[in-house]
């Protein structure tokens, strides 16, 4: 396998750039609104507790955005190599010195983590929302299941 192959799913990039993108850009479209408001033409938006409110959730959002969506990766491989990036930086990892591969199987979606034998660019364990079909081949071409575990039922051979 020497083609390189796309390991993460098409909603990685919708996920991690574009849902909080549009999402903060409205929010902080209605907080610079109600910051330049005139308190006669518009009092439900112009009022303290309003803007206090919005700065509060905006930055709620953005806490949350920070340690939910912005620790999912984009991997990709191929015969030799890991390639996991952020979409600024991306970053090599040899297959050995990935440690395991844990899926997660949430009720919407499935995510796997990389685990690595030391502390890498990106840390020591990695996220990405796998293409299923692009990981299966992954993981038989490059005789890697035994490297995988399930997270709730621990190791399995076949993902």
């Amino acid at each position: 396998m020497q083609k390189t192959i796309r390991l993460s799913s098409n909603w990685t990039i919708i996920l991690k750039i574009v849902i909080p993108i549009i999402w903060l850009s409205f929010f902080a479209s209605l907080l610079l609104a109600s910051l330049l408001a005139n308190a006669i033409e518009a009092p439900q938006v112009a009022n303290a507790s309003f803007k206090i409110n919005m700065i509060i959730f905006i930055i709620s959002g953005l806490v949350f955005f920070y340690f939910t969506l912005f620790r999912i990766k984009r991997a990709d491989a191929d015969g030799k190599y890991i390639y996991i990036s952020n979409y600024f930086k991306t970053v090599r990892y040899t297959l050995d010195s990935v440690k395991e591969y844990e899926l997660y199987d949430h009720i919407l979606f499935k995510a796997i983590h990389i685990h690595l034998h030391g502390k890498g660019r990106f840390g020591k364990r990695i996220i990405f929302l796998p293409k299923m079909i692009h990981f299966k081949v992954f993981i038989q071409e490059t005789d890697q299941s035994d490297k995988l575990k399930n997270a709730a039922t621990g190791p399995k051979q076949n993902p």
